[in-house]
């Protein structure tokens, strides 16, 4: 799959970045220029601007541009930690700091990942819809966190097929345009590469892992979840659901005894089922303590199904 990723961005991005916007990308030219600058060593408002500039796409039609003085301050405030954060410096906190300030004073955090995936290829990209779509991301309201999480998951992610964080998102971008944008480009290249995308193991637990992220929060109870799975996945709901059963028999056994037998309690439990023994104290009623026991067994055959495979 790396080598298909490969072949998404070395022979194919600026192709479909031609046809999508009549236009060559001209992103290696510009990263060339910046690593010919070292502007990563000495970053300057010039540089900042470069990158900025519409002669590398119509970045003005799209976000409101920072003013030249804010780029001229911007580039004074982030020149010590950009430097750590491109030699991989242990200075503590450096890529915190430097996204906050490129965050705090940008106000767009579009514009940040822009400028930081041009400069350090190898660690950023560019945060946008058809890339985020393509790997299930969701946005918080928190911009910094919004950026370390998004960073986070596609360096994961170009480590797995050796390559830099740019060139990776950039590949998941061109297979995004050829599927939603100009689907009647190349077909079959279309059809090629988003069925191995598709089927890409690591991209695919990414994407489960976003997604439980968004709709699997604290804000929702296991009584919740196991309502969510029961058409779906019985056996797993019938684990939440005897989790939320447990949790709650605790709640009602905290409010029936005093704070040193409930630690005698919980010291217990570590030694096995401690159902039983809070249905006990909980003074359950009998039928729902028969039931209550024979789900118990279901669950634990659910849960120990494979152990003998």
């Amino acid at each position: 799959m790396s080598s298909l990723f490969k072949d998404a961005v070395e022979k194919y991005f600026n192709k479909v970045y031609i046809e999508c916007y009549d236009r060559s990308a001209e992103h290696v030219e510009l990263e060339h220029y910046l690593k010919r600058t070292k502007a990563c060593q000495h970053i300057t408002a010039g540089q900042l601007q470069k990158i900025l500039s519409d002669s590398h796409w119509n970045y003005s039609r799209t976000w409101d541009m920072p003013t030249d003085e804010q780029l001229e301050g911007l580039a004074i405030a982030i020149k010590d930690d950009l430097k750590f954060v491109y030699n991989n410096s242990p200075v503590k906190d450096a890529e915190d700091r430097l996204l906050t300030t490129m965050v705090n004073t940008i106000k767009n955090i579009e514009i940040t990942s822009v400028i930081l995936a041009f400069l350090i290829p190898e660690k950023y990209c560019i945060i946008a819809p058809p890339p985020e779509h393509m790997i299930g991301f969701r946005r918080r309201s928190d911009k910094v966190d919004t950026l370390k999480r998004y960073f986070n998951d596609y360096h994961d992610l170009a480590e797995k097929y050796d390559m830099k964080v740019f060139d990776l998102e950039k590949a998941l971008w061109t297979i995004h345009q050829l599927r939603y944008r100009i689907p009647d480009y190349d077909p079959h290249l279309t059809d090629k590469l988003w069925n191995e995308y598709l089927n890409d193991p690591h991209i695919l637990r990414l994407r489960v892992k976003n997604l439980l992220n968004e709709i699997w929060g604290d804000n929702i109870d296991d009584d919740l979840k196991s309502k969510i799975l029961k058409e779906k996945d019985p056996e797993v709901a019938l684990i939440l659901a005897m989790r939320y059963f447990e949790q709650s028999l605790w709640k009602r056994v905290s409010m029936k005894i005093d704070s040193s037998k409930l630690d005698t309690l919980k010291l217990s439990a570590k030694e096995g089922n401690i159902l039983a023994t809070l249905m006990d104290v909980a003074d359950i009623e009998p039928f729902l303590r028969s039931k209550a026991h024979k789900i118990w067994r279901k669950r634990n055959m659910a849960m120990h199904a494979g152990d003998g495979l």
